[in-house]
């Protein structure tokens, strides 16, 4: 099944024809995309602490909005930021949770 999407309102675009002709092989395994209710293992990187979450966002620079197991949430930053307070902990992503 291709899949079509509508990029003008007149022409219809075959992405599965466009991604042979290009010879795409793997779309989307350049970076790494964290996606809402998807789990996943963060790393404290100064206590090593590893801690099991549900993503209900993330951004590049402020981190993972993410529910810990007891359903609190909290943003875990990936990135040191100037303006960060020194006490800031900052994670690291080390796997999918079950991998």
């Amino acid at each position: 099944m291709n899949i079509l999407t509508l990029t003008r309102p007149y022409k219809l675009v075959d992405f599965g024809k466009y991604m042979k002709r290009k010879k795409v092989k793997n779309p989307g395994t350049s970076g790494m995309r964290f996606r809402r209710g998807q789990q996943i293992v963060l790393e404290n990187e100064r206590s090593t602490e590893h801690v099991a979450v549900k993503v209900v966002m993330y951004d590049s620079m402020q981190g993972w909005l993410a529910e810990n197991g007891d359903g609190d949430y909290q943003w875990y930053r990936e990135h040191k930021q100037e303006h960060d307070a020194k006490e800031t902990e900052y994670w690291k992503y080390i796997k999918k949770v079950g991998t």
